[in-house]
């Protein structure tokens, strides 16, 4: 199974906004509206029998619902990858992503060791065309209210990537 922890932001129409930008500035493959999210843990092919200790780490970690804001866009280095830049309160985001990591590692999935950059991807493979840019779209926002993390299965369904959410920890 191929997992990851992430965030469901809630501002879904303003993110298609932004993709719609995109298009109109550069090809890619873009991120299907569904599957829009922020990641926290990236846990990549884990065992069935895995998941339990997976979910148990997630019921651990404790935090209480907060804010961000998806605010503007950002290309990762020209690699192709064009995100939403995240917000707010980075620090009570980062707190939990901490706190997963160690719950995580406590069950023996080893710690990220490069330093976490919360963003949420509109596109991969993009190519701007010639005389465009991603810093021409305006730098609109949307806040949101982060009151779960969500366990994800990612798989494929007629061609399709589909997120399916298989445990989701609410936040107090």
């Amino acid at each position: 199974m191929r997992l990851f922890i992430g965030i469901k932001t809630g501002c879904e129409s303003h993110l298609l906004s932004l993709q719609h930008e995109l298009k109109r500035l550069g090809k890619g493959n873009f991120t299907d509206a569904r599957n829009l999210h922020i990641t926290l843990k990236f846990l990549g092919e884990v065992p069935p029998g895995k998941v339990g200790s997976i979910c148990e780490a997630m019921a651990e970690t404790h935090a209480k619902a907060f804010g961000l804001e998806c605010r503007g866009v950002a290309q990762f280095y020209k690699s192709g990858i064009v995100s939403a830049k995240v917000v707010g309160n980075l620090k009570t985001l980062s707190a939990l992503h901490a706190s997963l990591e160690t719950a995580l590692e406590k069950r023996g999935l080893k710690k990220d060791q490069r330093p976490y950059r919360p963003h949420i991807t509109l596109a991969r493979q993009f190519h701007a065309f010639a005389g465009m840019n991603v810093e021409e779209i305006p730098c609109t926002s949307c806040g949101f209210k982060v009151e779960e993390i969500v366990l994800f299965e990612s798989k494929r369904e007629g061609g399709r990537l589909v997120y399916e959410p298989l445990f989701v920890k609410r936040l107090g």
